[in-house]
């Protein structure tokens, strides 16, 4: 999940920066911009939902021979981005991930709850707030009349021009500005492309890059609607003066409403930008942005999803029900690790110890992978038809997992709960923390496949623990959720958590050692 959103986030990050630049070559052209930041808006929802989940049938006109009939839109993804930036560097993702995923779906629905709730509030409020204000017109105009609101639009599906009470004292040209400005709002169906927005927010309100899209859509529609109201032949000096009197009155918030009232900064750049008259190369400049804004939605479009290297390197085939039903059952990955297999309808699914049961998809009779996570396995199946093993492959890791009864992984489980429940170390732990701490690949306690792993991380590592320095105290601080052993140990110059776990016959399996 971590990884998700991190890529829904990048995706974000970049379609906006394309947004960005597309503004500015829309200013340059004299062109509306608001559409601009309503096409970012959608597509980062779009793009993140589309490019990992969809696949697309191949016509048999362009589909040539020797290819699927079908392809997955991530698998013609190009840019690669590395899992560890991604996953942000997070270690032991792995065990924490589950709970992690039930407390941010949580949150999420939370949040967007929250949302709706508090714009069904706000439109209330406003509703009664509009039954207050009295009635009345500006030269041959219907408005509302407030007295400390507007002038803005209010009100979804029948929006009303509303004014305030000061603006009935201006002069007469002074308030056609005003009028025409609004009109401009309601003629363009700003309200309900702002209301939009608002309700696309709502569907993933932790996209911070949704956020600031947002507020760039609010100001390009007051600074697309000014330009419609210059091109119908009002003034300049006059609306700009206007706008300065508006910004000297404030209107009390009403809510995200299409307003001639805004900040005062935002006034002084919507001036400018009107008086700003486009350069000798502006067409030139223009196009060079479109080129650079197209170029980056083109990036963000082929970041390739998380979970998707090793899927890309899978191709879904049919395998009958009957073949799927014999590797239902149980794997042990370690001393208190079980890979739980099971057929859900035609579906196949593993769930590892302590995590949630995620589909596996057959690339052949025997073989298997996961769309969600990079990893994949090979059922092991000798002559006699029986499956007796699982080889399960991750990030470059190897896991032999033996084929067990439901009776010795229900043991397992049940060890893992008993150690769990008792918090007390192994007879022998503090000796094996020590062969842990000396970093030698070659101690005899060592399992060959945790030796050969430390021994590929070992340039990486040997810098990173050489920083910290002597060891000068270590601390038990309990078993965790794996049953593995965690120690707090202190250097000179710092401070790190060793996790290691035992086989049967007290050989290190497992080991992991973060800051």
């Amino acid at each position: 999940m971590l990884a998700m959103i991190s890529y829904v986030v990048m995706i974000g990050l970049l379609l906006s920066a394309a947004a960005l630049v597309a503004e500015h070559a829309a200013r340059q052209r004299g062109t509306p911009r608001r559409w601009i930041w309503m096409t970012a808006i959608v597509a980062s929802l779009l793009i993140p939902l589309i490019i990992p989940n969809v696949t697309v049938r191949m016509p048999d006109l362009v589909r040539p021979a020797d290819t699927r009939e079908s392809i997955a839109l991530r698998d013609m993804t190009s840019v690669h981005v590395p899992v560890a930036l991604l996953d942000l560097g997070m270690p032991d993702t792995a065990a924490k991930q589950p709970g992690f995923d039930v407390f941010f779906h949580r949150l999420w629905l939370g949040i967007s709850l929250a949302m709706l709730i508090g714009l069904a509030i706000s439109g209330g409020l406003l509703f009664a707030r509009k039954r207050r204000w009295a009635q009345g017109h500006l030269g041959d105009t219907p408005v509302l009349i407030a007295p400390d609101v507007g002038p803005a639009v209010v009100g979804l599906l029948r929006p009303r021009i509303v004014i305030p009470a000061w603006l009935l004292h201006e002069p007469a040209d002074r308030q056609q500005s005003v009028l025409a400005h609004e009109q401009s709002h309601l003629d363009a169906r700003d309200p309900q492309t702002l209301t939009l927005a608002l309700c696309l927010l709502v569907v993933m309100p932790w996209n911070l890059p949704l956020w600031w899209q947002l507020r760039r859509l609010r100001r390009a529609i007051e600074v697309d609607c000014d330009a419609r109201v210059l091109r119908s032949g009002r003034d300049m000096a006059q609306y700009c003066e206007t706008l300065i009197q508006v910004g000297q009155n404030q209107s009390r918030y009403i809510g995200a409403v299409a307003a001639m009232s805004e900040s005062g900064s935002f006034l002084e750049q919507r001036i400018k930008i009107m008086l700003c008259k486009p350069g000798k190369r502006a067409r030139l400049s223009a196009l060079a942005m479109i080129a650079a804004s197209i170029g980056m939605a083109a990036f963000a479009a082929q970041v390739t999803p998380p979970g998707a290297d090793d899927a890309s390197a899978k191709h879904e085939v049919s395998v009958s029900p009957t073949v799927l039903t014999r590797y239902a059952g149980f794997y042990r990955f370690g001393p208190y690790a079980v890979m739980t297999v099971k057929l859900d309808g035609s579906q196949l699914e593993a769930q590892l110890t302590g995590q949630a049961f995620l589909p596996i998809y057959p690339s052949s009779d025997t073989a298997f992978f996961y769309k969600a996570v990079n990893a994949h396995m090979n059922f092991v199946v000798p002559a006699q038809g029986l499956v007796t093993a699982m080889e399960f492959y991750q990030n470059g890791h190897h896991t032999s997992a033996p084929r067990i009864d439901a009776a010795t992984a229900q043991r397992i489980q049940n060890a893992l709960e008993k150690r769990i429940s008792a918090q007390q170390p192994y007879p022998n732990s503090e000796q094996m923390l020590q062969v842990l701490l000396a970093d030698n690949p070659d101690a005899s306690q060592l399992s060959p496949a945790l030796a050969q792993a430390m021994r590929e991380q070992r340039p990486r590592t040997e810098a990173f623990f050489g920083k910290l320095g002597p060891v000068t105290s270590h601390q038990f601080i309990g078993v965790n959720p794996r049953g593995w052993d965690k120690y707090l140990v202190q250097h000179a110059n710092g401070t790190e958590q060793v996790s290691f776990v035992l086989d049967d016959d007290g050989t290190i399996v497992g080991a992991l050692r973060q800051p």
